[in-house]
Formats: structure tokens, C-alpha cells, sequence
């Protein structure tokens, strides 16, 4: 263990001497968790609208009054009252062994390191830091997985494993919990804190509704998201926008009419669309049932030409052509490789929930296979690249070297990635819409 000492100064005999006293705390820097004296654990920091210049820190407070966030552009440490802005918080929860506590923070810079603390009664949180989002089109890499709810050791070890990717952010689309207890989030969170780096890197998750989130505020109570939990947001100026949608309620209505004229207002706008949802249009596993609420949105997809498209839920991997619909295609699909409007569907799982097995691919399938992971994704001005991180029993994240630096695409040593046919690497070009 790190030894951090004060030096105190006693005379004994005439004699100067130095007596060291070993506080409860680890020297920042050194690769160890940094002090945290105050009433406040299970950090999050969340995506929601305008991640250029938005950021909403959460935390639970175990006692006493809300904390205050003490944040600035430049590293102060845990001295609190150095940093240049502070923001209360707007909003709380009351939840068993504590509340949940989120403070929005607006007027941010783009593509800017921020580093914070939350200061309460008792004292100072750990110091943590992140990133805005760029304004320009500039390269970044990103996370999306879904289903962690039940295994928890190999959730523990992905949430290791994204903290050595570095992404600029983790879009996570559902059935974090196996039911949405206050006993499941504690647990959850306290996993979650695994993807915060040893120097306090944060990544901001954009979090979705799965069908375990089976309270309809449960997202939005352990997160600050819409009540609703459908949202979107654009990053690197007209580069991406991404579309978080709710399949566990109905694809029509006011959902569908959002998603449409979200769409039409900036899909010939940004370079990529892309959107995540919980339940697939059609899962790869022959005991799922078919997904005909969110298949309500292949048309629209279609229409606006969504470039790719997030699904979780059946516990297993896959990749597609690009896809249209089509009455007469297999189950609704036909492939559609040179239509600028075609869409790529990918996911389904898997972050530690039981595996299933992937049987029933399509004719429109590129591959599919039942395994842990996520899908590693690197958009740039010119394509959106993804492989997809394998995680099978025998593997550690131990193993896994971090990558260089932020937003690096460099598979690192110990890694394990899906070679699925087509090759490990699946690119979706920049396409004229």
C-alpha cells in the first residue's frame, strides 16, 4: 500500500525529531484511488443533450445534506474552494441507504478536460475528471453494450476493460439490473466505479431503458434522463448525432413522430446516424420473440437513411449487411449494400447476463455468436469502424494493456476481439444521403 506521512516537528531532549503520523489516504499520482472523506459514493456523469458544453454529474449522498460540485478547467486536486465554479444540485432521489443526487453542469467548453469534486459536510469527494464532447469533426471512439445484469464477476471485468479503451463515452442500452431494486443499483454502482480510471477519468454514459428496468422511472431516477428515456444528441459539429430510444414503450405515438422529425431535421445535416434501443427488430435467438414494436422504426430508419443501429437483449453477438425493409425480405429485411439509406444492425448483448445461444441468423446476417463483450466503435469524417470485444471465461481484463491514449482505435495486447466472417473490422462508409 502507498504511504502518504505528514511531518510533525517534536522536541525531545534538545533534540529536533520527525515523527510520522499515516493518514487513511494514498498520494495523488500514483496510481491509487485518491482520498474521499465526504458522505458520497457511486459516481456517474451522464450524456443527455449537448455533450459539447453539458455534463450532469450524479453521486448518492449516504448522509446528510446534497454536496456541491467544485469544478474547473484546471486540476486543483481535492482543494475544493481553488476551483474557479461550483454548481448545486438540481434534483434528488430519495433511495434506500441514501439519495441520488444530480447537479447539471452548462456553459462548458468543447473538447475540455474538466476536473471536479463535490464537497459536503463531512468533506471532499475523490477528484474526478472528464471530457466534453468535440464541436468539430474530429475522431473519437465510443462503447455500446447492453445486459450486465447477472453475472457479476465478468461485468466487473468488462467495466475494467472499458476503462482501458478510453472512450470518449459509453452508450450502455439496457437490463443493467435484473430488477430494478435499490439493492441492484447499489450493487450496480458500485461495479460501475470499475470504469473510472486509477488517475479518476469518468466516462460519461448515455444510459437506455431495457425491459429489467421494469419501472418506467427507474431510468431517469438513477440517471437524470427524460422520463421518458428517448433523447438524442450530436457530437463533433455535424459529424454524429445519436439517437437513445425506448423500445419498452410504444415505437408510435409521440416516440415515433420525435424520432421522425428529429431525423428529418438533421439527417442531411451530420455525416452519421446512429441509435440504440433495449429489444432488436429481429433477435438472433429462436426463443426471443420478434420485435415488432421497435420494427416500427425500420421505415423511418429507412427514410432517413440511419446509418447504424444499437440493439441488446437476447444475451448473444451479431452483425448485418446493410438492411431495408421489405415486405418480402426475410422477416421484414432485404439486403441493400449500395443504398445510401440502408441501415447496419448490430449488438444484442452481452455485459454478463446468461448467454444464449445465437441460432437463428438470417440470410441478411453477416455473423452471429453467443459471447461477452461490447462493440469498441471509431467514427471518423469518413467511416464509422467497429470490432467487437470478446470476453470468454478464461480471459482477465488483467491481461488487457491500455491503450495509449484517449480515443486510440489500436487494439492493445491482451485483448481479445471477434473475428467474425467478414473480418474483425466492420466499416460503414460515409455515404451521400
Amino acid at each position: 500500500m502507498p504511504i502518504s506521512f505528514t511531518i510533525k516537528p517534536l522536541l525531545q531532549g534538545g533534540v529536533l525529531a520527525l515523527a510520522l503520523s499515516l493518514p487513511l489516504f494514498a498520494v495523488e499520482g500514483v496510481g491509487v484511488i485518491s482520498e474521499n472523506d465526504s458522505n458520497t459514493a457511486k459516481f456517474r456523469l451522464m450524456w443527455i443533450e449537448n455533450p459539447t458544453t453539458e455534463a450532469t454529474v450524479g453521486w448518492v449522498q449516504k448522509t446528510g445534506k446534497p454536496g456541491v460540485v467544485h469544478y474547473g478547467k484546471v486540476d486543483k486536486q481535492r482543494k475544493h474552494h481553488l476551483y474557479t465554479k461550483a454548481q448545486a444540485v438540481q434534483r434528488t432521489v430519495t433511495i434506500e441507504g441514501g439519495t441520488n443526487c444530480f447537479a447539471k453542469l452548462t456553459g462548458l467548453e468543447p473538447d475540455t478536460e474538466y476536473f471536479y469534486v463535490i464537497k459536503d459536510e463531512a468533506g471532499v469527494s475523490r477528484r474526478l475528471k472528464f471530457y466534453t464532447a468535440p464541436a468539430k469533426a474530429e475522431t473519437f471512439t465510443f462503447i455500446n453494450g447492453g445486459d450486465s445484469r447477472s453475472n457479476r464477476k465478468t461485468r466487473q471485468e468488462l467495466n475494467k476493460i472499458a476503462a482501458k479503451l478510453k472512450p470518449l463515452f459509453i452508450s450502455f442500452s439496457g437490463d443493467m439490473v435484473n430488477r430494478a431494486t435499490d439493492k441492484e443499483w447499489d450493487t450496480w454502482f458500485t461495479d460501475w466505479q470499475l470504469t473510472i480510471s486509477e488517475e479518476g477519468t469518468i466516462i460519461p454514459i448515455v444510459a437506455h431503458r431495457g425491459n429489467h428496468e421494469n419501472n418506467k422511472e427507474a431510468i431517469s431516477n438513477e440517471f437524470d434522463t427524460p422520463n421518458d428515456v428517448y433523447y438524442a444528441f450530436t457530437i463533433g459539429g455535424d459529424l454524429l448525432r445519436y439517437y437513445t430510444l425506448n423500445s419498452e414503450i410504444s415505437a408510435e405515438g409521440a416516440q415515433s413522430s420525435w424520432l421522425d422529425q428529429d431525423l428529418g431535421k438533421y439527417a442531411n445535416k451530420v455525416t452519421f446516424t446512429v441509435a440504440g434501443y433495449h429489444k432488436p427488430m429481429r433477435p438472433h435467438v429462436s426463443a426471443k420473440k420478434e420485435g415488432d414494436n421497435p420494427y416500427k422504426w425500420a421505415p423511418i430508419f429507412y427514410k432517413h437513411g440511419m446509418d447504424l443501429a444499437f440493439e441488446s437483449d437476447s444475451h448473444c453477438n451479431k452483425r448485418t449487411h446493410p438492411l431495408k425493409p421489405d415486405v418480402n425480405g426475410e422477416e421484414g429485411f432485404s439486403v441493400a449494400k449500395n443504398d445510401p439509406k440502408a441501415t447496419v444492425y448490430t449488438g444484442e448483448g452481452c455485459w454478463g447476463a446468461p448467454l444464449r445461444k445465437a441460432d437463428d441468423g438470417k440470410s441478411w446476417t453477416i455473423d452471429c455468436a453467443a459471447f461477452n463483450g461490447f462493440d469498441w466503435v471509431q467514427v471518423t469524417p469518413t467511416a464509422i469502424h467497429l470490432k467487437t470485444v470478446r470476453f470468454d471465461k478464461d480471459d482477465s481484463a488483467r491481461k488487457v494493456q491500455a491503450v495509449a491514449q484517449m480515443n486510440s482505435f489500436e487494439t492493445p495486447d491482451g485483448l481479445s476481439i471477434w473475428q467474425a466472417n467478414g473480418g474483425e473490422l466492420l466499416t460503414i462508409r460515409a455515404k451521400k444521403k
